[in-house]
C-alpha cells in the first residue's frame, strides 16, 4: 500500500467515524426528548476520562441535571448508544412493575458459550431469567434462610475470637475484617466449604475473591465492548471475567458437588438446593452442572462485596453518631438478655433499631448506585406522547434518589428515625431501592439483610 493510499484510507476513516458519532449523537433531537449535549468520543459518560467520576457519582450527576431543568427524564449518551435517565420515582415505579412485561430485561452482557460465568439469573433475558426465578425462589425462603443460621453464626464466633485476639490492637481495618466474615458466610452456604478467613486470612478462596473485582486493561477493554456494544462482544466471543477466576470456581464448585454426591452428604444451604435441582429427574424443572457453577458464582458477586461495604459504612456511621451507637448497644444487650445471652434468629427479628440503622445506612450507601432495564417493546411514558423504543437501556439513579432532599429531609445527615415504625410507612416503594424494585428485585435480598444484621448483633 503506497502512502497515498494509506492516507486516503486513514480520511475515510476519520470521516466515516465522525459521521456515525454525529449520526449517534442525533437521536435524541430526533426523539424530541430533551438531553444532556454529549461530548465526542465518550457522550455524557464522564466516569471514563481519566479523571473521571465514579459510577455512582456519575449516575447522580445525571439526576442533579436533569433536576435542575425540572425534567422527569432525558436522554444521554455511553459512548455513542442512547440512553434514557429517568427521574421520576412514579414514573420508575409504572416500569418496574405495572408495565414490567415492557422493561423485563437488565440489558446485560451474557455469554452462555464463551464465558459460562457471566449467564446468570442476573444477567439472563425473558423467559430464560423468568424459568431460573422460578427454580430458585424456593431456595430463599424464610425457612430455608433460618435453616443456616447454625453456620452463620459459626462464622461471626470466628469472627469475634479473631477480635478477642486483637483487642490489643489500635486500630482494626473493618473492611478486611467485613469481608473475611462475607466470605466465610458465602463459602459456607453458596459453595459449602469451610474458608476459615479469620485463622488464614491468605486462603486461597480469599484471593480469588480479591481476584474477582480486579481489571486489568485486557478485561476493561472487554467490559466496556460488552456494556456499550454487546452484539459485537458476543461475535468476539468477549469474557468478563479472567480464565483463572473461572477456572477456579468452576473447580471448587464442581469438586464439592462431587464430594457430597459420592458421599451421600446433604447440608442446610443454597448450594445443596443447586444440587437438588441438578438431580431432578424432569430436567426441565432442573438445571445443568454449568447452571450450578454460574448461579454459585452469581450468588458470591451479589454477597460478598455488596455485604462487606454495607457494614463497613454502618459501622462508619456508627463510629460517628455515638447516641445511635450507644441506643443499637441497648437493644442488643436487651434482647441477648431475653435470649439466654445468645445471638439466635428470631432475636434479630426484634432488633428493630438496628434494623432502622442498617436501612439508614442503604440508603446513603446504596450497593447499587445504578439499575438498569432494558425496553423490550415499545412503550409509550405516561402522561406524555413520548415513546422509548424497544432496544432503548434505561438507566435509573438510585444514589441520586437517595439523596434528593425533595424526597429525604437533610439527606445528607445519617438519621435511622427516617425508618421507624410510623415514618416507614409514608415512604414512597420506590425512594428506597437498595436492592431493586418490582420482579427483579434481588432474590436474595432478604439473606442478605439477615447476614449484615447477623454480624451487626454480634458486635
Amino acid at each position: 500500500m503506497t502512502f497515498i493510499q494509506f492516507s486516503i484510507l486513514l480520511v475515510s476513516l476519520v470521516i466515516s467515524i465522525i459521521f456515525y458519532f454525529k449520526h449517534a449523537y442525533s437521536y435524541w433531537k430526533k426523539k424530541r426528548i430533551p438531553y444532556l449535549e454529549p461530548s465526542f468520543p465518550h457522550g455524557n459518560l464522564d466516569c471514563l476520562l481519566p479523571r473521571g467520576v465514579s459510577i455512582g457519582m456519575q449516575s447522580k450527576k445525571f439526576y442533579d441535571e436533569l433536576k435542575k431543568r425540572n425534567l422527569k427524564y432525558g436522554g444521554v449518551y455511553a459512548i455513542a448508544q442512547p440512553m434514557l435517565v429517568v427521574n421520576d420515582i412514579d414514573i420508575i415505579k409504572d416500569m418496574f412493575i405495572k408495565d414490567f412485561n415492557h422493561f423485563m430485561d437488565r440489558g446485560l452482557y451474557h455469554n452462555e458459550s464463551a464465558d459460562t460465568l457471566s449467564s446468570n439469573l442476573f444477567t439472563q433475558d425473558g423467559q430464560k431469567w423468568k424459568t431460573l426465578r422460578t427454580k430458585f425462589t424456593p431456595a430463599f425462603t424464610s425457612g430455608k434462610i433460618k435453616s443456616m443460621f447454625d453456620g452463620v453464626s459459626l462464622c461471626a464466633k470466628n469472627m469475634l475470637d479473631f477480635l478477642k485476639n486483637h483487642e490489643d490492637k489500635n486500630e482494626v481495618n473493618i473492611k478486611h475484617l467485613s469481608q473475611g466474615f462475607t466470605i466465610d458466610v458465602i463459602g459456607n452456604t453458596v459453595f459449602g466449604i469451610t474458608c476459615n478467613c479469620f485463622q488464614s486470612p491468605d486462603t486461597m478462596f480469599r484471593k480469588m475473591a480479591k481476584r474477582v473485582f480486579e481489571v486489568d486493561f485486557l478485561l476493561a477493554i472487554n467490559m466496556c465492548l460488552a456494556i456499550y456494544y454487546p452484539g459485537l462482544a458476543k461475535k468476539l466471543g468477549v469474557r468478563m471475567s479472567n480464565k483463572d477466576v473461572s477456572d477456579f470456581f468452576h473447580k471448587i464448585v464442581k469438586d464439592n458437588m462431587s464430594y457430597r454426591e459420592s458421599n451421600s452428604i446433604t447440608r442446610p444451604d443454597f448450594f445443596q438446593s443447586l444440587i437438588d435441582l441438578k438431580n431432578l429427574d424432569n430436567k426441565d424443572d432442573g438445571i445443568s452442572i454449568e447452571e450450578v457453577v454460574s448461579q454459585s458464582f452469581m450468588f458470591f458477586v451479589a454477597g460478598f462485596e455488596t455485604s462487606s461495604t454495607t457494614i463497613m459504612f454502618c459501622l462508619y456511621e456508627l463510629a460517628k453518631n455515638q447516641e445511635i451507637q450507644e441506643r443499637v448497644r441497648k437493644e442488643i444487650k436487651k434482647v441477648m438478655k431475653q435470649n439466654n445471652e445468645e445471638i439466635t434468629s428470631d432475636g434479630i427479628k426484634d432488633m428493630k433499631y438496628l434494623e432502622q440503622v442498617l436501612d439508614e445506612t442503604l440508603r446513603m450507601y446504596p450497593p447499587n448506585v445504578t439499575l438498569t432495564r432494558k425496553c423490550t417493546k415499545n412503550y409509550k411514558i405516561k402522561n406524555t406522547e413520548d415513546i422509548t423504543e424497544e432496544g432503548t437501556i434505561v438507566l435509573v439513579p438510585v444514589f441520586g434518589i437517595h439523596r434528593d432532599s425533595d424526597i429525604w429531609d437533610n439527606p445528607e445527615e445519617f438519621n435511622p428515625e427516617r425508618f421507624n415504625e410510623n415514618n416507614k410507612k409514608h415512604i414512597h416503594p420506590f425512594a428506597h431501592l437498595p436492592f431493586g424494585g418490582g420482579p427483579r428485585n434481588c432474590i436474595g435480598m432478604y439473606f442478605i439483610i439477615w447476614v449484615i444484621l447477623q454480624k451487626l448483633g454480634n458486635f
